[in-house]
This record gives structure tokens, sequence and C-alpha cells, in this order.
């Protein structure tokens, strides 16, 4: 799935779950329905 005017989002997600290392860290994705929260998610963990 191509994301559109989300780079800046996705990137802070990859730099998040990067720094955590074996740290457990938890961070909150807020929006409204049917926006792409979890597939946002899945593409900045997949990278």
């Amino acid at each position: 799935m191509k994301f559109y005017g989300r780079q800046c989002e996705i990137k802070e997600l990859e730099t998040l779950f990067k720094q955590s290392g074996n740290n457990a860290k938890m961070s909150v994705i807020t929006g409204r329905r049917r926006i792409g929260k979890p597939e946002e998610i899945a593409e900045s963990v997949e990278k």
C-alpha cells in the first residue's frame, strides 16, 4: 500500500522503533477511524 503525506509520521515511528532496542517503549497512535493507523504502524516496522 502506498502512503501519501505520511512520510514524517512513518519516519518518526521507525526512529522510535530503532531507538527502543531491547527496552520496552509504548507509542500511542490516534486519529479518525478508517485512515490507516494499523497500516501505518506495519509500514514503519517493516522497514
